[in-house]
């Protein structure tokens, strides 16, 4: 009697395991493209929050304000389109890969033009060195100069 119990409980959780909850397809979707550029956002304007949360301040950026004004969209359906595309892992793990690439991308670039810049400023610098050398050489001689001509 007791395996039989053991053997309908253990059948009961499987079948509660197996027993899929689909979440029903938002009445307003969310197209992938617009999807994939809403993530990409949201990942740059959480790092610029991380980063520097006083630059989101000074220009009186709310994060999730500004992504549903700029695509036009509200919480619910945000929420709605979130839950619904999480249901398909293969897919959601797809526009992540994409979004992280994006991310990727970006930041390469990002680098390459702040290694351009370094490069600019330490020529400056020694540019610089090198002028106030030169100055001051022309100073040390106009000294000498004038010293030699009172003795």
């Amino acid at each position: 009697m007791k395996k039989i119990i053991v053997l309908l409980s253990v059948l009961i959780i499987v079948a509660a395991c197996t027993n899929k909850n689909e979440i029903p397809k938002p009445a307003n979707p969310i197209a992938p493209d617009v999807m994939e550029n809403i993530l990409y956002d949201l990942a740059l304007l959480q790092a610029l929050k991380s980063y520097s949360p006083e630059k989101l301040a000074e220009n009186s950026i709310n994060t999730k304000t500004y992504i549903y004004q700029k695509y036009k969209i509200d919480s619910a359906q945000f929420a709605e389109n979130d839950k619904y595309l999480a249901t398909n892992i293969e897919e959601y793990k797809l526009l992540s890969e994409r979004v992280t690439a994006r991310l990727e991308k970006e930041k390469a670039k990002t680098d390459t033009i702040l290694k351009k810049e370094d490069k600019k400023n330490s020529s400056k610098i020694k540019d610089s060195a090198t002028e106030t050398n030169e100055a001051s050489k022309k100073i040390f001689q106009k000294l000498a100069r004038r010293k030699a001509q009172n003795r």
